[in-house]
Formats: C-alpha cells, structure tokens, sequence
C-alpha cells in the first residue's frame, strides 16, 4: 500500500516541481532577452483570456454535476474565514512584538487565507483522480475563491493598504462579472443543463486550450519565486504559511469528513484547502499598498513547503 501511495506522490508531484524549476531558471537566465515580467504577464494573460476559459468549459459542459458544486465551494469559504480569523488572533497578539505594520497585518492575512487553486489545484487533483477532477478546482475557484477575492480579499486590502483608495462592491462585482472564466463557465454549464448541441470543434477546441493551463501556470509560479524576499521577517513569514498549508486544510478536515465522510471529494476538499498562497493576491497588494514584500515572500514559502506537506497530505488521505 505505501509503495503505491509513494508511486502515486512521484508521479503527481515530480513533474509539478520540474514544471516550477524551469520557470525559476527561466527567471534566472532569461533566455531569448524576454525579461520575466514581461513572460510572466504575457502568460497569465493567455491563461485568463484564453486557456483557462477553454478548461472551464471543456469540464463543465460535460461534467454530471452532484452535491460537489455546493460542498466544495462551501469548503472554501469556511476553511479561508476560518484561516483568516485565525491569522488575525496570531498577527494582531504579536503585531507589537514583531513590528508588524497595518499593510504587513493586510498582506499576511491575504497570503494565509486565500490559496492558489487555480494553478496547484488543477494541476495535484487531475493528477491524483484522473482529468474529470478539473471540475473539483473549477467549481471551488469561479463560485467559491474567486467571489471572496473581488469582495473580503479586495476590501481588507483596501481598508488595511497604505493608499488611499475606496472600495466599491459594485465596481468590483462588475469586475467579475467580466471575467473570461466566468463566462465560459456558465455557457459550459448551460449547454450541459440544457443538452444544447454544440458542434465537435467547439469542444475539441476548448479541450486543447484547457491543456495548456497547468504548465502555463507552473511555469509562472517559478517566474514569481524571489529567495532573497523570504530573509525579511520569518518569524511571521512561516507563521502565516504554517497557517495555510496545515491549519486551513486541518480545519477543513475536522468539520467536513464527520458530515461527508472519505471519499473522493472530501479528499479534493481538504487537498485544495492546503494549496499554498494565491498569486493573483499580489494584484491587491499592488493596487491597495500592502506589504508586497511580506506576501512575495509568504507565497514562496509556503510554495516550497508545499512540496514537503503534500506528501504527507497524500498518504493520510488515499
């Protein structure tokens, strides 16, 4: 049993690290003169616009849906309030003792709090449960993540950054709802409730964007891993990574396995609850005057350690 469980741990994780590594070198070496800015943005483009619309409704328009599209969104929402709470309770004690500021206070509880299900998610779940379990990440990223991000997340950055800039729920709502991924995942969605007749092309096509999603953003979590942000304030770095690696996807664990018991979704719940930090939360960071440094590098550690907690999360629950 641990043998297969460890094949299983090789074949998932080893080509996510390959896939990050080359996206380090390639910040290193920057080849054919494209700065890493640039690349990066360019492919987070593409997987917004492009490829990560393809997946979403390559997946959702064939899927057979069942309780997951509540649970594991509802998953969401109570293990990054939960780790949010928390996260405040541990960083306002020791706000004082640690010299931590307002914008450092916002960005930690960002980083602990929302995880980067779009990127690792996909990428460790199709990897544990075969192609179909795309739709584990999808559901808990456009109905769960993503409507915090434009909302709690968009609004703790606002109040807690240094600039001094309103936050407007209409206006971010709006934001969401031109998104891409949202769109393509309610047209998959109504061509699967309705059994509307698409033709073959459009579905081939969609599978074939969606393809390029998990190396695309593999790629870009390398491009965005800066070693030199982690040597500012590890105490807190490591307390807020330690947060959303192992409290979050424990708390998951202890509130949703006594209702659901193990099975396949419990297990994808409580795998995308220990994700580590999202990238898009640098986005806010910028945008608001969080401390951008504190959540660079909480988002390194905690990519990093998710090598290391992974493995472990895998054996306990398969």
């Amino acid at each position: 049993m641990l043998p297969d469980l460890l094949l299983a741990v090789e074949r998932g994780v080893a080509p996510l690290i390959a896939l990050i590594a080359l996206g380090f070198i390639w910040r290193k070496r920057a080849p054919a003169g494209l700065s890493v800015t640039d690349t990066r943005r360019t492919i987070n483009a593409l997987v917004l616009y492009l490829f990560y619309p393809g997946i979403a409704y390559d997946v959702i328009s064939q899927v057979h849906f069942g309780s997951e599209v509540f649970w594991v969104p509802a998953s969401i929402w109570f293990g990054l309030l939960a780790a949010m709470g928390l996260g405040w309770l541990v960083f306002a004690r020791l706000r004082t003792a640690w010299g931590i500021s307002v914008p450092a206070m916002g960005a930690l509880l960002i980083a602990c709090s929302f995880g980067n299900i779009l990127s690792m998610g996909i990428a460790v779940l199709q990897a544990l449960f075969g192609p179909e379990a795309a739709r584990y990440p999808i559901y808990a990223d456009v109905i769960g993540i993503s409507v915090l991000y434009w909302t709690l997340g968009a609004g703790l950055a606002a109040i807690m950054g240094a600039k001094e800039q309103s936050f407007r729920l209409g206006a971010f709502a709006l934001t969401l709802l031109k998104m891409p991924p949202v769109w393509a995942f309610f047209a998959g969605l109504l061509v699967n409730l309705l059994a509307i007749p698409m033709p073959h092309w459009v579905g081939t096509t969609a599978h074939l964007l969606g393809q390029a999603v998990v190396p695309s953003m593999l790629l870009t979590v390398g491009m965005s891993i800066s070693l030199e942000t982690v040597k500012r304030s590890p105490r807190m770095i490591l307390a807020a990574s330690a947060i959303k690696l192992i409290v979050m996807p424990a708390l998951v664990a202890a509130v949703f396995l006594p209702l659901l018991g193990m099975n396949e979704m419990t297990q994808a719940m409580i795998l995308l609850a220990g994700m580590p930090t999202m990238m898009a939360t640098v986005l806010l960071s910028e945008r608001f005057g969080l401390d951008t440094e504190v959540l660079a590098a909480v988002m390194v550690v905690s990519t990093l350690g998710f090598f290391f907690t992974l493995p472990v999360m895998v054996i306990l629950l398969l």
